[in-house]
């Protein structure tokens, strides 16, 4: 059987020495005389280790310094800590406990105490391992149901309401944004992150109580009459006693509760004018005021059978003027914070438009990559073929794939430019296939930055990208690949802020059809090559040879 490896950190030899003889027949011992060489050593092999021994007082970088490192990175997901020192002072110890520090074991070392000290590290970090993914596990299953039933729920909405599918998860959403936006303005509303969660899943039951209206009213294209208006009304009292007629059991669950007061006084309004028991203010609980507002913004923006859709302008002068009731003053200001982030995520293009093109069909793709760090995907089944099909799992850009269907044999492109990362087998080698999966996406997500939304960015194969431009002016191209050049030069890998990257790139400007321009461009990208970090520019539609060096 292998045995577990344990790193020793100490710049003394006589201490590394006597623990390496207490620990060798058991451990397979690896050491570091200081912590600068701790932190070399973990990044590029950390998940070989079991276990770190650390001691305190070293030069460069003392095992504090050390430790907050290894916290601030998460590096102790993988291994546990124990701090060893001649120093045993309260101070000393809460301090290595605060920093993450599993055990704290006082020279001079007795050789029972240290071993039996380790055997139970290891055992408990073990236990604690397998608990932690076990509820990682319960969290990731309850998370999947939550969603599941949003899924269910928004394809009831669909088919019964005639409304779009859309509306519950575009509810969802704007609830989770304005209460993280909410958080950050005001102390007056102490929600966690788990609150949260709770409220914008609960969202999806704010209109349940519609089922119980008839289709007839419920569909109706022209204005309702009063009385018709009367039993719309209806549906937040019955979807609220829908919830709380549950077995006692589940009505004292957190998520009933919240998703019952959110059904019933979601169409309160703060100056008392709502319905059904006209509360005012603070009387409204603030999930179902932070409901009430979503519910009212996605409503004003999407097309129903009786409305054409408002722009995302005019929803929020309407909002915001008080033609849709009153809301909360610090909501109000919430929603105009995030409505950037509302306009470019939420407002749907037509059935129409999604086929029209391709520019169309990679505006879907780059919009879905707007959702792809920890955001619900609103996405048709067209949409999530197109990114199984299409985009790079590793750096989220298009893939070659996509390339290859799509611009082989066109004719209208502006510019094209090849852009390959200078050293990444050097990287790799001395790095690790992770830190260069990391410099990828690091690079990718710095080109994309640079880019306008209609140019196209794709992982051609390995550490090459392609750029493709429609309808760029000249100068500005130019602009952009300095841009790209000097933004890559500029990063840093935070685990690894020794490792500089650059990138040599190649432009090929002037209409022409693709093979010509990616042929032009890579052969622009190989003169940069020579030097590296350097961007070169042919211009086709001028004097044959001509190149330009920025």
């Amino acid at each position: 059987m292998e045995k577990q490896k344990i790193l020793i950190v100490d710049d003394s030899e006589m201490n590394r020495a006597l623990l390496v003889d207490i620990l060798e027949e058991q451990y397979d011992i690896v050491e570091a005389e200081n912590g600068v060489e701790a932190i070399s050593l973990l990044s590029k092999q950390r998940t070989d280790f079991s276990l770190l021994l650390l001691d305190i007082l070293m030069p460069e970088m003392d095992g504090f310094e050390v430790l907050a490192y290894i916290n601030k990175y998460h590096w102790n997901d993988t291994f546990a800590v124990i701090m060893i020192s001649a120093d045993d002072s309260p101070a000393n110890i809460k301090r290595a406990y605060d920093l993450g520090a599993f055990d704290y074991i006082s020279r001079p070392f007795d050789s029972t105490i240290v071993q039996r000290r380790i055997s139970n590290t290891m055992f408990l970090y073990a236990r604690q391992q397998r608990l932690e993914k076990i509820i990682a596990e319960q969290f990731h299953e309850q998370e999947k149901n939550n969603k599941l039933m949003i899924s269910i729920l928004s394809h009831i909405v669909e088919f019964r309401n005639g409304e779009s599918g859309l509306h519950i998860l575009h509810v969802n959403t704007i609830t989770k944004y304005l209460l993280k936006q909410l958080i950050q303005l005001t102390n007056q509303y102490p929600l966690s992150k788990a609150d949260i969660s709770l409220i914008s899943t609960a969202s999806a039951l704010h209109d349940i109580g519609k089922i119980s209206i008839s289709d007839a009213i419920l569909n109706k294209p022209g204005r309702l009459t009063a009385e018709e208006f009367e039993v719309i009304k209806t549906h937040s009292v019955i979807g609220a006693n829908m919830l709380l007629d549950l077995p006692i059991e589940q009505q004292e669950t957190p998520l009933v509760k919240v998703a019952a007061e959110i059904c019933r006084w979601h169409h309160e309004r703060y100056d008392g004018n709502g319905y059904p028991d006209g509360l005012k203010g603070e009387e409204i609980p603030i999930a179902a005021q932070v409901v009430a507002l979503a519910d009212v913004y996605d409503a004003l923006t999407s097309e129903r059978c009786y409305k054409k859709a408002y722009s995302h302008e005019e929803a929020l002068k309407m909002i915001l003027e008080g033609q849709c009731g009153a809301f909360n003053p610090s909501l109000l200001l919430c929603l105009q914070e995030i409505a950037d982030t509302l306009e470019s995520e939420l407002i749907d293009a037509s059935p129409e438009q999604e086929t029209k093109n391709i520019q169309d069909i990679r505006n879907k793709i780059d919009y879905d990559r707007l959702f792809s760090y920890g955001k619900y995907t609103f996405l048709s089944r067209k949409q999530r073929h197109l990114k199984l099909l299409y985009i790079d799992s590793l750096t989220s850009v298009y893939n070659r794939r996509y390339y290859d269907e799509h611009f082989q044999g066109a004719n209208d492109i502006q510019a094209m430019v090849v852009i390959d990362v200078d050293n990444f087998k050097h990287i790799n080698d001395n790095y690790g296939h992770d830190v260069g999966d990391i410099v990828l996406q690091s690079i990718a997500q710095s080109v994309l930055s640079c880019v306008r939304k209609t140019d196209a960015v794709i992982r051609y194969g390995g550490d090459e990208f392609v750029i493709i431009f429609f309808g760029i002016p000249a100068d500005i191209f130019e602009k952009k690949l300095e841009k790209i050049r000097h933004t890559v030069d500029c990063l840093i890998i935070n685990e690894h802020p020794e490792l500089h990257m650059s990138v040599s790139i190649g432009g090929a400007y002037g209409i022409g059809n693709t093979k010509e321009l990616f042929k032009a461009a890579d052969n622009m990208m190989y003169q940069s090559k020579k030097v590296k970090n350097q961007v070169t520019i042919c211009f086709l539609n001028e004097i044959e040879g001509s190149t330009n060096s920025i």
